[in-house]
């Protein structure tokens, strides 16, 4: 396992990913003082985004309908940890974008390789009383 995203999991086949960028930051707020210099107050964590890129073969290897799950927890605006393959845990994220580049159309309009590019953004832990019905009906 590459990373996993909830019960999604990046592997070498079928849901491939080859490249992974990690963003974070801190928030200043700027003071300018008539005479003095530019003053900066810290005011917290900026955003942290994770922006996984990867490969798909669907007609050989499958994992289109991995992609669509995470269209759906996309769609969804659903909280889920990710986590990196070595076991760190990240926290939770939800996915902001997710791109498709479909080559080489079949006859089914499908590529016969997807390039997919997924970005996930940190976000609170969610409340319990708003995961849990979500998962129970995943189950059900």
């Amino acid at each position: 396992m590459l990373y996993s995203y909830g019960q999604i999991q990046f592997e070498v086949e079928p849901l491939n990913v080859h490249e992974a960028d990690h963003n974070t930051g801190t928030d200043w707020a700027r003071k300018e003082i008539a005479g003095a210099g530019v003053y900066r107050e810290w005011v917290g964590e900026a955003d942290e985004e994770i922006t996984l890129r990867g490969r798909i073969f669907p007609h050989k290897l499958g994992g289109l309908s991995e992609l669509e799950i995470i269209e759906s927890f996309r769609r969804a605006g659903q909280a889920e940890q990710l986590m990196r393959g070595d076991g760190v845990v990240l926290g939770w994220f939800v996915i902001e974008r997710l791109s498709r580049t479909h080559r080489f159309l079949g006859r089914d309009g499908v590529g016969q390789a997807i390039q997919f590019e997924a970005t996930f953004m940190r976000c609170p832990v969610p409340d319990a009383n708003e995961y849990f019905p979500f998962l129970y009906r995943l189950i059900r």
